[in-house]
């Protein structure tokens, strides 16, 4: 059973490293198919399944990095990434800012697994004790960043905040998530980044490729935790929101900012075991596939979980690392221009192919609100306000007024 638990535990990683990389495949599309699989499943034991999906989950935390960073093409997971690590490739250190996401992943989860005895007893009490407030925890924090910001910036930030989350109430209402969320992200962050790069007078320097990165990382690994367990516990927060949350509470610099998020991705998916395991909820399309097979997890499962996600996280974070290097190697001769037209025309075949002409239609109103947005020169982190917009309201209860009130 170990050889075999293994096996699987490898499979999932090399699935985990190709949907990392492919722009616009997630793995929820792949655990979609695995469930479309019954008689397949019916032969697998439990064990060797939960190890795929544990493995497949955790490993795409790791590399889906690499196309924010290196081509600015972001998941929702991903996206506040794309502006600071194209700030680091720019300056020739593209290497070290996938190796911060690196790091947090790993910091992260070392101390998640170190603390989940703890976790297990707290996470209960923490979410029974909140819940109930969540959209005057994320309005509260909406307003602090909102007045963070200087002289008109703090009106700018505003309007851009309720236009984009109106935007993302509107699409998110309207439309299944899978074809909104791809082509909003892309165009919020990715395409507006590449016009204004493309326009400008940039070229890729020569990359650094330093083996030891020194720095105290601490501070980005405590940071990338606590906002791993807002997002992993409560409803309707993601990575990309703890992400926001966690850059305006903690006042993280550029590079515990990155340590951080590569930290949230990899604690969200850990959390969501544990709160399936405490208190029987889904936060994640990884753990809705196992929720699929079993009714409830057993301690045996949580220790299998364990073992699994201390392995696939030292594999990954080395793949990732080499496969970075590789990638950022055969860009030192790159023409920046015309890769930022390459990477925009390719983005526009993706959206095309997963969400087609509507998908583009959004891709094109995120990239006009993106584009305001560096044009009136406040935070682009406001643009989040289209997922966190939308669920202030949803929990509010105001979501439904407004959806009646828009027809939607």
């Amino acid at each position: 059973m170990f050889l075999e638990i293994l096996l699987f535990t490898f499979l999932g990683i090399g699935v985990g490293v190709v949907t990392g990389l492919i722009p616009g495949l997630h793995p929820n599309t792949v655990f979609v198919m695995i469930l479309s699989l019954t008689f397949f499943l019916a032969q697998i034991p439990t064990p060797m399944v939960l190890a795929f999906v544990i493995s497949l989950a955790i490993s795409n935390t790791f590399t889906d990095f690499l196309p924010s960073i290196l081509f600015g093409a972001p998941d929702p997971a991903t996206a506040l990434s794309v502006l600071p690590g194209h700030r680091f490739l720019l300056a020739g250190k593209g290497y070290e800012a996938l190796f911060l996401t690196v790091i947090g992943g790993l910091g992260v989860a070392v101390l998640t697994l170190i603390t989940m005895p703890l976790l297990l007893y707290l996470i209960p009490q923490i979410y029974n004790s909140i819940h109930t407030y969540l959209h005057m925890i994320l309005l509260f924090i909406v307003l602090w960043m909102v007045l963070t910001e200087r002289g008109m910036a703090k009106l700018y930030s505003l309007f851009i905040f309720i236009l984009v989350g109106l935007f993302g109430f509107v699409s998110l209402n309207s439309l299944p998530s899978e074809m909104v969320l791809f082509p909003a992200l892309t165009g919020l962050f990715a395409f507006s980044t590449l016009i204004i790069s493309f326009h400008s007078k940039s070229t890729i320097p020569e990359q650094e490729e330093t083996r030891e990165i020194k720095g105290n990382h601490i501070k980005g690994i405590l940071t990338g935790w606590l906002a791993g367990w807002l997002a992993g516990i409560l409803p309707g927060i993601g990575a990309a929101q703890a992400g926001v949350i966690a850059a305006q509470v903690f006042r993280a610099k550029i590079r515990d900012f990155l340590t951080a998020l590569g930290g949230i991705n990899t604690a969200n998916i850990l959390f969501t075991f544990i709160v399936f395991y405490t208190l029987g909820k889904t936060r994640s399309g990884a753990m809705w596939t196992v929720s699929q097979l079993v009714d409830k997890l057993t301690f045996n499962d949580m220790l299998l979980i364990s073992v699994v996600g201390a392995i696939t996280c030292f594999i990954s974070a080395i793949l990732t690392l080499k496969i970075g290097k590789i990638l950022i190697r055969r860009m030192k001769n790159v023409n920046y221009k015309r890769l930022n037209l390459s990477i925009i025309i390719t983005l526009i075949v993706l959206v095309f192919i997963f969400t087609g002409w509507v998908g583009l239609f959004i891709s094109l109103l995120g990239t006009c609100m993106g584009l305001l947005t560096i044009l009136l020169g406040v935070r682009r982190s406001h643009l989040m306000g289209f997922l966190i917009l939308p669920t202030i309201l949803y929990f509010s209860g105001l979501g439904i007024f407004l959806g009646l009130f828009l027809g939607i």
